[in-house]
Formats: structure tokens, C-alpha cells, sequence
């Protein structure tokens, strides 16, 4: 016996890759803190702490009864909180539930990093050094964010 794993590319709108919209920006930190530090300073972190951050309620999965909640995705530099999934640390041995968790996870993480390739590669504003004041680069950043949620709403396939 012998098998192939045959890739396929997901079906359109199979509700998989959150459209490649940004869904929420926030601009002004200095580079050399970590992302973990960036996210700690931003709206959306002080928002989950007080717990007013608008989620949906939690629903089944398809096919099952048990209601989940609805979680943001991060690296091990974000902090695991009610509504932030991170992966688990260290190493887990092939086949473990843990090792599997990471995996999926880290899979769903990629669509984040698209978007910021494919931003990068149609606003070619974000590939090299921004020479302007902290403020009016933030609104180039939020200007090609918008940009790139419009573009991909007019012109998205399917």
C-alpha cells in the first residue's frame, strides 16, 4: 500500500481565511519592543482586559452541540487569555494532542502573515524605510490597511 497527499486550494467562501481583511490595526510603537510589548500597549489588549471587546457569544462547531468561544490566534510572544489562543511551549512528541494543537494553529496563523505579504507586495510603501514623522506614517500604514479591505471586498473572486 501507498498513499499521496494531494494539496487542494480551499473552496471560495469557505469561511477559512477571514477574507485577508485587516480587522484591526493599531499604529505607533516603537520597533524594538516585541510584539508581545506592542499588543500590551495597544487598544485591542486594554479592550479584552476590561472585556469590552465586541465578540460573538459563543456557538457549536458544525455538527457538534458544545458551545466554544471565539479566540484571536498569537505566537508564543502574546499573552493566553480568555479570548487569545497561543501555542503550546517547548516540544511535544509527533502524534501528541499538543503537537497537533500547534500545528493547526500555527496553519491558521499563516493567513495573517499573507495579508501582510500581499499588502506589502501591492503597497510597496511598506517594503522599505518610511523618511516622515512618526504621525504621518501611521496614516500611510491605516491608508493601505483600508486600501487593501476595500481592494480585496470590490475585487475578490467568487
Amino acid at each position: 500500500m501507498d498513499g499521496k497527499h494531494v494539496v487542494l486550494q480551499a473552496p471560495f467562501n469557505s469561511g477559512i481565511d477571514a477574507n485577508y481583511n485587516f480587522i484591526f490595526v493599531d499604529c505607533g510603537c516603537q520597533g524594538r519592543i516585541s510584539d508581545g510589548g506592542v499588543f500590551k500597549n495597544s487598544e485591542l489588549f486594554k479592550n479584552m482586559e476590561n472585556q469590552s471587546v465586541s465578540l460573538p457569544s459563543p456557538t457549536p462547531l458544525p455538527g457538534r452541540t458544545k458551545s466554544i468561544p471565539y479566540y484571536m490566534i498569537g505566537d508564543e510572544a502574546f499573552p493566553l487569555n480568555n479570548n487569545l489562543m497561543k501555542v503550546y511551549s517547548g516540544m511535544h512528541p509527533k502524534g501528541s494532542t499538543k503537537r497537533n494543537f500547534n500545528y493547526r494553529l500555527c496553519r491558521a496563523r499563516r493567513v495573517v502573515k499573507n495579508v501582510f505579504g500581499i499588502s506589502s507586495s501591492g503597497f510597496r510603501v511598506l517594503r522599505k524605510l518610511i523618511l516622515l514623522e512618526p504621525e504621518k506614517a501611521e496614516i500611510i500604514i491605516m491608508a493601505v490597511a483600508l486600501l487593501r479591505n476595500f481592494f480585496e471586498k470590490k475585487y475578490a473572486f467568487g
